[in-house]
């Protein structure tokens, strides 16, 4: 069953996007890996332990917004270029809420850093109610990903085509044999 498609044209590369999703992994590397070793770190910075542990987890955290952030947009503007399928639109929906629920919690984070007197969020910077937003807003996005992916190959009809290819072959070599 075919899903209905609808291209757009003059659409500019999604290189910035992707640009931002390059940035935002090697963000989030080497906040892991400073993670690692944390006394070593606040003794350059001069900052206490426990701070140090604060920042690397916020840019850890702004690492991952920025890789899923600009990979659903480049996905996205990929599926617009090529023609939307309703895979892309399941896609771009699920990426949006992975990316928004990682947000909310990476802000929530930000508040609770800040130690704001008045902090609405900071039941969301508590281990497990963060842990538990962080797994959702990861599988929502990796889900979105997905979708996108499969609604690009649908609308450059990327599976169909091998399939028509294959059966050409077998319907010419059925006529000389």
């Amino acid at each position: 069953m075919d899903s209905p498609r609808f291209a757009r044209s003059g659409l500019q590369s999604p290189r910035g996007w992707l640009f931002l999703a390059f940035l935002g992994v090697w963000l989030y590397l080497a906040s892991q890996l400073l993670r690692l070793y944390p006394a070593r770190v606040a003794e350059v910075v001069v900052l206490p332990v426990s701070e140090v542990r604060e920042l690397l987890a916020l840019s850890a955290g702004l690492g991952q917004l920025l890789f899923f952030g600009g990979l659903v947009a480049a996905l996205w503007r990929a599926n617009l270029a090529a023609g939307v399928s309703n895979a892309g639109i399941r896609g771009i929906a699920f990426g949006v809420a992975g990316v928004g629920i990682l947000g909310v919690f990476e802000f929530a984070l930000f508040l609770d850093w800040l130690g704001a007197a008045f902090n609405p969020m900071a039941v969301f910077a508590q281990s497990p109610v963060l842990d538990t937003g962080v797994i959702a807003g990861t599988a929502l996005a990796f889900a979105g990903l997905a979708s996108l992916v499969v609604g690009f190959a649908q609308s450059t009809d990327l599976f169909g085509r091998r399939e028509r290819m294959v059966s050409q072959r077998r319907a010419q070599r059925e006529e000389t044999g």
